[in-house]
């Protein structure tokens, strides 16, 4: 394969060249994923930079292209360029570019590329043993392929916002709690992975034929692709899981997301072990031995009632003490952690699950790896780069150190 020589600690796709043109977080997602691993990864961006240099978040919150937290996260492990494309200056520096590349991954508009000469098409006739990947909403083939969209979007027509909330939290009212998306990046981010595992495989075939190819993710069916239990309810019997509170969409009694005393957990006990166990862990309650509560049947009849009398009980118990009693039980319930108090407990300090980086002169902290590798393990080889940082050096075909 081609590519210059890394300069510093190796990964195992050492010797990978990918050009990447990314805005946001799909496409930066995935090429950041093979920079993770050794690969070389060159970022290109236009004079205006990449749109999450101007997200955020920043340092005591004053914008700063060069110090975007998000920005610093996507971009770790690559080189950066900066090119004109609009320009035949640029247009030609990036046909240098992608001359020397194993791989190029995008998440452009696909008329935005067409219109550069970048498509996928194009490239696949010019260098033949470059693996085009593309990330859209809707895919570069269908009706919508030349729709635009965004996370969002691409989340709430994947039918995924339809479900949420579901199981076990839901809501009581359709009209005045309507479906909901995350606060993360989540099409983006799925989108990303799956473009990348899906390359990883295209570069896997191309050391056995020689051969580039087309990768060509949609990010809906990506998120599709993760509707198991509402895609086959409706495929075998038609059914649509509705939102509502209520036994057909939380399943068995108890299975309820409650406040506890200092933030929230699951508490489930869908199994009659399950629910003596919990009967005994709230210290054996006079009203958890009626008729009301006493089968399976009962409990699933009588669930509102249920709910507020567990909820009377967990108000005044901790999280923390909460999954103690689950691990002592073996009962499915657990607490709702904060980013924060994730980020600081000792297992997330035991496994190196965040690595600390320095943005704009402040100390913080980013996700490393979610694997572990002994003999090439993950490593901040370089930060995310300035904009146009290697450019100087790139574009004459050098190496940057």
């Amino acid at each position: 394969m081609t590519g210059h020589a890394q300069q510093t600690l190796q990964g195992p796709l050492t010797g990978v060249t990918i050009v990447e043109l990314g805005d946001g977080t799909a496409g930066p997602y995935a090429a950041k994923l093979f920079g993770d691993l050794g690969a070389d990864v060159i970022k290109v961006e236009g004079p205006e930079g990449d749109s999450s240099r101007r997200r955020g978040p920043f340092p005591d919150g004053r914008p700063d292209p060069e110090a975007s937290g998000l920005f610093m996260y996507l971009n770790v492990n690559k080189f950066g360029v900066m090119l004109d494309l609009d320009s035949a200056p640029g247009l030609a520096d990036m046909h240098g570019l992608l001359a020397r590349a194993d791989i190029f991954i995008t998440n452009y508009a696909g008329k935005r590329l067409t219109a550069l000469g970048l498509d996928a098409k194009t490239l696949r006739a010019r260098y033949p043993k470059l693996i085009v990947t593309t990330i859209s909403p809707f895919g570069a083939e269908g009706p919508w392929a030349d729709k635009l969209g965004d996370e969002l979007i691409a989340f709430a027509m994947a039918g995924m916002a339809y479900s949420t909330p579901g199981m076990p939290d839901a809501s009581d009212d359709l009209m005045k709690e309507p479906p909901l998306h995350p606060a993360c990046f989540a099409a983006d981010t799925i989108g990303g992975v799956v473009a990348a595992e899906a390359t990883m495989a295209a570069l896997l075939g191309s050391g056995k034929t020689g051969e580039g190819c087309h990768v060509e993710l949609s990010q809906q069916a990506a998120m599709a692709a993760m509707q198991i239990r509402d895609v086959t309810s409706a495929s075998y019997t038609g059914a649509q899981y509705q939102r509502l509170l209520n036994p057909v969409t939380i399943g068995r009694m108890p299975n309820f997301y409650l406040p506890c005393k200092d933030g929230y957990v699951t508490i489930a006990a869908p199994m009659e072990i399950h629910w003596e166990r919990l009967k005994e862990g709230m210290g054996n309650p006079a009203w958890a031995e009626s008729d009301l509560y006493s089968t399976e049947k009962a409990r699933t009849a009588n669930w509102i009632t249920l709910r507020q009398r567990i909820m009377e009980w967990a108000v005044t118990v901790s999280g923390d003490d909460m999954h103690a009693l689950a691990e002592k039980s073996q009962l499915p319930i657990f607490p709702f952690y904060s980013i924060r108090k994730m980020s600081d407990s000792d297992h997330s300090r035991e496994r190196r699950t965040f690595a600390e980086v320095t943005i704009g002169g402040k100390a913080a902290r980013m996700p490393a790896a979610p694997f572990q590798m002994r003999g090439t393990p993950w490593a901040m080889r370089r930060p995310a780069p300035h904009l146009g940082e290697h450019s100087a050096t790139l574009l004459k075909g050098g190496v940057a150190a």
